[in-house]
């Protein structure tokens, strides 16, 4: 895998912001000024609260055609094209805070019910990586409360893989990056690096003997 120079592109566009005069301007200025030879392509989604198990995925986010547009035009420059289709909470919530009882309760809102509308979100944006040969496809990104539910993640990733045949990561949160227990079923690790600069060298480090263990690629996403 050659190494990635990316830049994140499109966070919270909305329908019709993603694929005008504008946003190719931008994305070809981008390209230009930074040198970069990857778009992260986020596709942003949400749920109300960290405890809704519905997710907007459906009305939110730009069109469809939209999102194939801009992935064509990113590769019409060269670049190759990682898909990240993510959520947060309306209600400001971070994402990593969104969890539910491990045992399942009556009447109480299940890690089963936010997993199967999440999939279902998932699998959506996976044919359209497929359908325009996205490079990469993010699974999710710093869902940290989620992490332990391993045999769940395990089965998204394997639902992906039925449909998007090229590169899958999880973009693990900042310091997680040796507590995830399922690097072995994605192909690159990746996480959020948002380290204090005086502590990169430690963190590198730390982070290595993860690459090392699972023997996988790894990048900042």
């Amino acid at each position: 895998m050659k190494a990635i120079k990316a830049a994140s592109f499109g966070y919270y566009a909305k329908s019709g912001e993603l694929n005008n005069d504008y946003a190719q301007w931008s994305m070809k200025t981008l390209k230009e000024r930074t040198n970069i030879n990857t778009i992260v392509l986020t596709i942003v989604a949400e749920q109300a609260n960290a405890h809704a198990t519905s997710i907007n995925w459906q009305t939110m986010p730009p069109k469809d055609e939209e999102v194939k547009a801009t992935i064509r035009y990113a590769q019409s420059l060269g670049l190759d094209v990682i898909l990240k289709p993510m959520i947060n909470c309306t209600d400001g919530t971070w994402r990593a805070y969104i969890n539910f009882f491990d045992i399942d309760v009556v009447c109480e809102p299940k890690w089963s019910d936010w997993f199967a509308v999440y999939t279902e979100f998932q699998l959506h944006y996976a044919k359209i990586a497929q359908e325009c040969e996205a490079t990469m496809f993010v699974v999710g990104c710093e869902l940290v409360s989620s992490d332990h539910r391993e045999k769940e993640w395990r089965k998204l990733i394997d639902d992906v893989r039925e449909i998007y045949k090229g590169l899958i990561t999880y973009n693990c949160d900042k310091y997680q990056e040796n507590h995830l227990t399922w690097w072995d079923a994605v192909d690159v690790i990746s996480s959020s690096g948002y380290y204090p600069f005086d502590q990169w060298d430690k963190e590198l480090r730390r982070i290595e003997k993860v690459i090392k263990k699972y023997d996988k690629p790894f990048f900042f996403c």
